[in-house]
């Protein structure tokens, strides 16, 4: 056992320090989210370009950049800091005559004094080329490596490669972790109070100790609909920290005529999958003076939206149109 309690001046070479001490001293620093309590979130420094990996017929390229790496060679290791100050570059494997390739660019972490059993204290950028084929994927991560990203190299004479610089954003502990999507949520701890951005939705997310809530997301409407506009929102709903979930928005006809029979349902839209309520809603909600003034929206757990007016009408111009709900709110557990 090693107890480590930094800054401390040492007198007569005690304490020591070693590059271990000051990996695990770091670990409160860090993001939280990896199931560890000595390992980060490994990343890219949160701002980093996509632009900083390139890729030719020939080289790959990495610009300058910064990353927080995590080797989980052992429980305890801890993260490393890494930058490069200056491209690195290397050799992309000639394109296949016969079917596409997707490579991978890396850096792997060599640190035998922390007993990971590579012989070599370095931690270079490395190229890994996949196996061609008609449904190309890329190769396996090599041991105490973070990916860099992936380059697609296209059958021989069908264009140059692209290159995907991987989406991993590194966090300090307290900050609000980028997730690309959910396979990259999924592989996170969660811990009560962690944030995350899940990019693919647009929608910041906190782990209450249970679920993740919070966030805001678009009715898909029916094909009938479209947003009003004018000053209101599209059809939405968005979820505060306490999970409870506000629907607001206007629809309108998206153009001909609007007829509807009295009390009978209709189909407006859907609510995505995590704010729909538990049991079926009733909402009154105002409509257009000729489409009778007032009706009733539905919304089950399903997510169905659907509306009906007690009084029928028809032929009305879509531009006479219009359903509004604001500030409906309800629980989701």
């Amino acid at each position: 056992m090693t107890i480590t309690c930094q800054p401390m001046d040492a007198s007569g070479g005690a304490p020591t320090y070693s590059a271990s001490n000051e990996r695990q001293a770091n670990a409160p620093l860090y993001g939280g989210g990896s199931g560890f309590s000595m390992r980060a979130v490994p990343g890219f420094r949160v701002g980093t370009g996509s632009g900083i990996l390139t890729a030719t017929s020939t080289t790959w390229t990495l610009g300058p950049c910064s990353a927080v790496i995590t080797p989980n060679a052992s429980s305890v290791q801890g993260s490393y800091r890494w930058a490069s100050d200056q491209n690195v570059s290397g050799s992309v494997t000639a394109a296949d005559a016969t079917y596409g390739r997707k490579d991978i660019v890396y850096i792997q972490v060599n640190d035998s004094s922390a007993g990971d059993g590579s012989g070599a204290l370095t931690a270079p950028v490395l190229y890994l080329a996949g196996t061609p084929s008609d449904t190309p994927v890329a190769p396996d991560l090599p041991a105490r490596s973070f990916l860099v990203g992936t380059i697609t190299v296209p059958v021989a004479g069908g264009g140059s490669p692209t290159a995907v610089l991987n989406t991993a954003r590194f966090v300090a502990a307290g900050g609000i972790q980028p997730v690309a999507d959910a396979a990259e949520q999924a592989t996170l701890t969660a811990y009560e109070g962690l944030r995350i951005d899940r990019l693919d939705l647009d929608r910041v997310l906190r782990y209450n100790g249970s679920r993740w809530v919070g966030g805001r997301a678009t009715v898909t409407l029916d094909s009938l609909y479209l947003p009003l506009g004018a000053g209101y929102a599209a059809p939405q709903v968005t979820q505060n920290a306490d999970g409870d979930v506000i629907f607001e928005g206007a629809w309108q006809r998206a153009s001909g005529t609007l007829t509807m029979l009295a009390n009978t349902q209709y189909a407006l839209g859907t609510v995505p999958s995590g704010y729909r309520p538990m049991t079926n809603k009733m909402i009154i909600v105002p409509t257009s003076t000729a489409m009778g003034g007032w009706g009733r929206l539905y919304v089950t757990p399903a997510g169905a939206v659907t509306f009906e007016t007690p009084t029928a009408f028809s032929s009305v111009a879509a531009a006479s149109t219009f359903i509004i709900c604001d500030g409906t709110t309800w629980p989701t557990t």
